[in-house]
């Protein structure tokens, strides 16, 4: 079996953004890396679900494609059925140990 790399090891760069669209049929996306695009559609939540379940769903496409931990920070876009999300590469629930002294 073919095992799949991940986009970042084949030199796509570090993910910047995300975009998530309502079609009729389906969800679909596109993630912007320094060096390249990729583009698809969710397989599930259906079209006709929540803004909010989809973006859970296009969070963990993301982390798929990037493979690594990501935040993502959703904003409505102009277009309905349209978001945006910027990405930074740490998750927001990380907590940094630091030595007391």
């Amino acid at each position: 079996m073919k095992r799949r790399r991940k986009h970042w090891r084949d030199g796509f760069g570090t993910p910047q953004m995300f975009v998530l669209y309502r079609t009729p049929e389906v969800w679909r996306y596109a993630m912007y890396f320094s060096g390249a695009i990729v583009d698809g559609y969710l397989d599930n939540p259906s079209a006709d679900s929540e803004p909010d379940e989809a973006r859970t769903a296009a969070h963990g496409k993301a982390e798929e494609l990037a493979g690594r931990p990501l935040t993502i920070s959703w904003e409505a876009s102009g277009e309905p059925g349209w978001w945006t999300g910027t990405i930074t590469t740490e998750p927001k629930d990380v907590t940094l140990n630091s030595a007391a002294g």
